[in-house]
């Protein structure tokens, strides 16, 4: 069997990405060990912010407590009511918390971002919230956030809401 041959870059390159998976484990013991209300509004400020803040903070999600991602519930559900690239991760955040307890908050936290956004932006959250409840899987909570796109007077939300329902149809 040849072994292939590697470039000094390939191999350089491959020891900086082992050194800076070192580097994050190392920070990431290092903030966790922190108290826990400032661990809470560090990763609150970091997801309003783009770029690397916003992802340092969806990758620290994971190895926080229920209790701490619980605080971090209306946050995570504004970061999931509009398309970027971690909107997934956040989506995540909310399904790994009790199923029953985000479905007893998710409506409450979605309310204010529908009613306060802005008409251009409308079509996207609704559209983001209706995919976010169709992965939380509740019929009841995706028909009538549906529902209520269906009946909307502006007709990009309508049709997010007929192609919802749609497919709770089949």
């Amino acid at each position: 069997m040849n072994t292939p041959t590697l470039s000094e870059q390939s191999v350089s390159h491959w020891h900086g990405l082992v050194n800076a998976e070192i580097a994050v484990r190392n920070s990431l013991r290092a903030f966790l060990s922190g108290p826990s209300a400032e661990r809470v509004e560090l990763i609150r400020r970091a997801l309003r912010q783009p770029g690397g803040e916003r992802a340092a903070a969806c990758r620290a999600l994971s190895y926080l407590s229920e209790s701490e991602r619980m605080e971090l519930f209306p946050d995570l559900v504004h970061l999931a009511s509009w398309q970027h690239g971690l909107i997934q991760s956040a989506r995540d955040a909310i399904r790994r918390l009790p199923r029953a307890w985000v479905l007893a908050r998710i409506e409450a936290e979605a309310e204010p971002l529908l009613a306060g956004s802005s008409e251009q932006a409308q079509f996207e959250e609704y559209r983001r919230l209706l995919e976010l409840y169709e992965q939380l899987g509740d019929s009841a909570l995706i028909r009538r956030l549906a529902e209520r796109a269906a009946a909307h007077h502006d007709e990009d939300v309508r049709e997010a809401g007929q192609d919802t329902l749609g497919r709770l149809a089949s």
